[in-house]
């Protein structure tokens, strides 16, 4: 399997799943998306904070991040009922 930085997870997991041969991945994927909502429920500004640290190494990539995230944050309260998400959007914009 390919292991460049292109590959998302979700891609890589279902791949990995058809690879071993199984074959009704949908009891997995519904697993591992509930477990990723639940981790997405309890992430904090501080969480989101350390990971553009951790991951941004210019500021315009930094700035990416921040725009990108935000976006994923709306999307996840207003589609997924991430309901602390938009306490990051409100965190967000007080910070700007």
């Amino acid at each position: 399997m390919y292991k460049g930085s292109k590959v998302h997870f979700l891609t890589a997991y279902v791949e990995y799943l058809l690879d071993i041969g199984i074959r009704s991945e949908e009891y997995y994927l519904g697993d591992a998306s509930r477990f990723i909502r639940y981790l997405l429920s309890n992430v904090t500004i501080e969480d989101v904070n350390a990971f553009i640290d951790h991951c941004a190494q210019t500021a315009s990539y930094k700035n990416r991040l921040q725009k990108t995230l935000k976006r994923f944050f709306m999307f996840g309260n207003e589609i997924l009922a991430i309901d602390n998400f938009a306490n990051l959007i409100k965190t967000d914009k007080s910070s700007q």
